[in-house]
């Protein structure tokens, strides 16, 4: 692809002067959720004006979805602002009023639960009793001391044997459960319930971590996930207000709806992607939300509404024992697992990979160790691609001792070493993303034709 309009910037950078006088460079965004969108309004900022956004859904925003029921806006994908010290989204919706109206259940300090932190919570076996609030209280503070225990192999370079198998999972259910057996307060009993909520409290880490078993999460890695300081928000008018604010910049004719890519060419060579109750109750009403992970959520999105229906009554009732309770008249659910344009929700460091595999993800093509764009590489994503074509005269002569430019890359929460699986993930990658370019057709412009 090639484009060498003239652009009207009249700044006096190297950047504005190439523009102006060499053309204009031709980028091409797949993708408009939060690292496309990012991306695209940074390099508009800075002057390109050729910059198209394809997006293969009917829609913008990516893994962010807000649907409407009633007057109440539910999320579908991205929920939370995770985190508030120096986070771009929480400044985006600060600043912008998004939540002037979050109340304290809309808020949490610390590591998000899936369990209730106001009202009193209920605890119960498949059998409809209710484990007493002490035993779950002990076990809950077992589970997050090993929980702390997992971070400290990253970040103090502790060695991983081999009993744990480099694995979240197993590191953590062995550590639990001789802490539990070797406890000398607990009766035979309480040791079995406390051992029976191991498996539990398991599938909510893997419900987090949005992986298949908690068992697949690399040890090793775990603790380079890094957490902003600050509360976690959420946005009572959806999350999907954030990305309308990062389109704003954007004009209508540069993103494009229902185009698919179905290969990239560089180079002559081809890729070919893929292509419990809630609160305020005022606010949403009477309505259950639940997360379903693994390969347990790939069934799930192969039944229809009325078996979902079914089967989440008859465990309601059965752990309740309540046979009374009724279907639910309406059921809203995700399919991120079964949509071609994703097939996942969100990434995490697999058993047998590290931090630097997420960091080859986010290398752009054509990559040459000696470029200085390469060595500043930091770390992003996947399912917003960059492709950038230049004009003729933009190659610069290899003779010279300059490097071909880039016209292959690569941002979205799942190329971020730091901040995989978050939104302000994406939209960090989707800005560095930006300043590769922009920092490479300065460079390119300065050292002249």
């Amino acid at each position: 692809m090639q484009s060498c309009e003239s652009s009207g910037d009249s700044a006096d950078d190297p950047l504005s002067r190439g523009l102006r006088r060499r053309g204009q460079p031709r980028v091409v965004v797949i993708g408009a959720g939060l690292a496309g969108l990012a991306a695209a309004r940074a390099l508009l900022e800075q002057g390109f004006t050729d910059v198209t956004v394809l997006e293969a859904s009917s829609h913008i925003g990516g893994r962010v979805q807000s649907v409407r029921l009633g007057d109440t806006t539910f999320e579908l994908g991205a929920t939370w602002i995770h985190g508030s010290h120096g986070n771009p989204i929480y400044q985006l919706a600060e600043a912008n009023g998004l939540l002037e109206e979050t109340t304290d259940g809309e808020r949490s300090v610390g590591r998000i639960s899936l369990y209730s932190k106001n009202g009193v919570a209920c605890y119960l076996t498949n059998r409809g009793c209710r484990i007493p609030k002490d035993v779950v209280e002990e076990f809950s503070d077992l589970y997050n001391e090993v929980y702390n225990m997992t971070q400290e192999f990253f970040r103090h370079g502790k060695p991983v044997n081999a009993e744990s198998q480099n694995s979240v999972g197993v590191f953590t259910r062995e550590k639990v459960r001789n802490r539990i057996r070797d406890d000398p307060d607990d009766t035979e009993a309480t040791k079995r319930l406390k051992l029976a909520m191991i498996q539990q409290y398991l599938k909510v880490e893997s419900c987090e971590s949005s992986s298949h078993s908690i068992d697949e999460v690399s040890l090793s890695a775990f603790g380079e996930w890094t957490e902003i300081p600050g509360a976690h928000h959420i946005i009572p008018s959806g999350f999907m207000r954030v990305v309308e604010l990062l389109a704003e910049g954007i004009p209508p004719h540069v993103i494009q709806l229902g185009k698919p890519v179905r290969c990239i060419h560089w180079d002559q060579a081809s890729a070919h992607p893929r292509g419990p109750e809630i609160e305020p109750r005022e606010r949403y009403g009477h309505v259950l939300s639940g997360w379903i992970c693994g390969e347990e959520a790939l069934v799930m999105e192969r039944c229809d509404d009325e078996a979902v229906a079914e089967i989440c009554t008859e465990m309601l009732r059965q752990f309740t024992g309540n046979p009374n309770i009724p279907k639910p008249r309406r059921i809203l659910r995700s399919a991120w697992g079964s949509n071609p344009y994703f097939r996942g929700s969100y990434s995490y460091t697999q058993v047998g990979s590290s931090g630097a595999d997420v960091e080859k993800l986010a290398k752009p093509l054509p990559y040459t160790e000696s470029s200085k764009t390469a060595h500043r590489s930091s770390t992003e994503q996947q399912p917003g691609h960059l492709l950038p074509s230049k004009c003729p005269e933009q190659s610069l002569d290899p003779s010279r001792g300059s490097i071909k430019p880039m016209q292959v890359l690569f941002s979205g929460e799942a190329t971020h070493r730091k901040y995989y699986s978050t939104t302000h993930g994406a939209l960090l990658s989707g800005q560095r993303e930006a300043a590769r370019l922009i920092e490479m057709y300065r460079d390119l412009f300065q050292q002249g034709p």
